[in-house]
């Protein structure tokens, strides 16, 4: 029997468990968010992080600068910024003409809720911070949600993006689980062998059914951490007919995304609870 999970659901438990913490603080709990440029698919998501926030009784502030900003403009905002926050993300991507690692480096690691700058990503590599970047501590809190064990499994990570597969792979070696890798250098002979013997493929390369019923094995585990915008509806890496062939599937939308806002909130609230409490 397949599963389909249900990362609204996941991620209203997670909520309500965070909720249920901050009903107990009596400061007020801030989160800032920088924002260069404007576009359709991240304005709604960043809708989505303000209600979330708003629900919770955390304060978020969005710092939105134009997409012609100057890097050395955009690092005096963000230094100010940071000299005032408890909790902050630079949302990406940011325009071509910034050095995007310049930018998430200026957060410092106790700050760093995406935990995207070098300093977060070290400290999260030597299980020195208790932030979770936030895609990887979705699929994370998944695969102990149905305890989905990745020992001696076949695990093939599709990507190597800043939001997912990097941070994810850091997590499968700090925490000692081999994988294969199917990037865009892989070929397609080597890109099939890889897939259908795999036990657990985790997607994140933002590429439209790139996961075919064909390419997989009855009982594989998908999660699908890959979103892209297609005729204005947000679909991911793998075909969702693969579901039928699958023992756990996550859908895109409503998998991995909602789990993701629920995990930031709760980093946000470690942020607190460690250097403001």
């Amino acid at each position: 029997m397949s599963v389909l999970i249900d990362g609204k659901k996941i991620a209203q438990e997670i909520k309500d468990s965070i909720k249920s913490e901050i009903d107990q603080i009596t400061g007020e709990i801030f989160f800032d968010i920088v924002y260069v440029g404007s576009d359709p698919v991240i304005d709604n998501f960043i809708k989505y992080k303000k209600r979330f926030g708003f629900d919770l009784g955390v304060t978020v502030k969005v710092h939105n600068f134009p997409s012609d900003i100057s890097q050395e403009g955009l690092i005096q905002e963000v230094e100010k910024i940071e000299a005032l926050s408890q909790a902050m993300i630079v949302q990406l991507p940011l325009p071509d003409h910034i050095t995007q690692s310049r930018i998430l480096d200026l957060v410092p690691a106790h700050k760093d809720v995406d935990v995207l700058g070098a300093e977060g990503k070290a400290a999260f590599r030597d299980s020195k911070t208790r932030f979770f970047p936030a895609v990887t501590g979705s699929i994370v809190h998944i695969l102990d949600y149905y305890h989905l064990d990745l020992a001696y499994k076949n695990i093939v990570v599709i990507g190597n993006g800043t939001l997912v597969g990097k941070p994810l792979k850091i997590w499968l070696e700090r925490e000692g689980y081999s994988y294969s890798e199917i990037n865009k250098e892989t070929s397609q002979e080597n890109r099939r062998e890889l897939l259908l013997a795999a036990d657990i493929i985790i997607s994140g390369a933002g590429h439209p059914g790139l996961v075919q019923v064909a390419d997989i094995k009855p009982g594989v585990v998908l999660v699908d951490a890959g979103t892209s915008e297609s005729g204005k509806k947000i679909i991911g890496d793998i075909h969702p007919d693969c579901l039928e062939k699958s023992s756990f599937m996550t859908p895109v939308p409503g998998g991995i995304g909602p789990i993701t806002i629920a995990i930031l909130y709760q980093n946000i609230l470690t942020a607190y609870k460690q250097n403001y409490e």
